[in-house]
């Protein structure tokens, strides 16, 4: 199936040792490290209850809230994630890194317009943040705004050229949009060696839509409602 890609890039770990607190290290971002930690090695239950000790230890540090968040969301738990979110939004409206994520789960909510109020007011904050303007994209999409859905992915590659997000996004909102010939030419410049197997996908879907020859019955089937 076609895929629009809203997912942040990994958020940089908060190494411990990072950030001083009176009395010594930050306890807060080493528990975050060793969450990070258990995570990467696949140990999922333990990271997602040691980043919940971690929120419930600090509810007035969003980053400690927005790590727990964005686990349940990897964990296929939208809804917890986002009444993690809506809680410490009431203290930290302006975090744009909360905001971002608050329509990254709202996206996965199937919320297309309060995704898009989401993405709205964060970019009012940082009107050059690549993943809000990619964001705000997919939602718009989602409404059936290619048009605008362009812009705003136009906009995020050119605040983060290398996006690749942005430029998958704008490739599959052009075949969305009627113009199979262009999406095709976009995502010839997109498929290089070592491109994720979703951008390769899409550029054959794209393709079977422009009726070039792709001997695969499944991708013509997906092709065939968007001739």
């Amino acid at each position: 199936m076609l895929r629009l890609t809203h997912g942040l890039a990994l958020i940089p770990l908060f190494l411990a040792g990072g950030c001083a607190m009176s009395g010594g290290r930050d306890e807060i971002a080493s528990r975050l490290h060793v969450a990070a930690v258990a995570e990467q090695s696949g140990q999922g239950d333990v990271a997602l209850s040691l980043y919940a000790a971690t929120a419930e230890q600090a509810p007035d540090r969003p980053e400690a809230q927005l790590r727990y968040a964005h686990a349940l969301l990897d964990y296929k738990q939208p809804e917890q994630a986002m009444e993690v979110l809506r809680t410490a939004l009431q203290k930290h409206a302006d975090d744009p890194g909360l905001l971002a994520e608050a329509g990254r789960v709202r996206l996965a909510l199937g919320q297309a317009e309060a995704a898009l109020a989401t993405y709205k007011a964060l970019l009012r904050k940082a009107p050059r943040d690549a993943a809000g303007l990619n964001g705000q994209g997919v939602a718009l999409d989602l409404l059936g705004r290619h048009g605008e859905a362009q812009q705003s992915y136009r906009a995020a590659q050119a605040a983060s050229p290398d996006n690749l997000a942005a430029a998958n996004n704008l490739a599959l909102s052009t075949l969305l949009d009627g113009r199979a010939d262009a999406a095709v030419a976009l995502f010839d410049t997109l498929d290089q060696p070592g491109v994720p197997e979703r951008v390769r996908q899409n550029h054959a879907i794209a393709r079977a839509v422009a009726r070039e020859v792709v001997e695969d019955p499944e991708l013509e089937a997906l092709a065939a409602p968007l001739r």
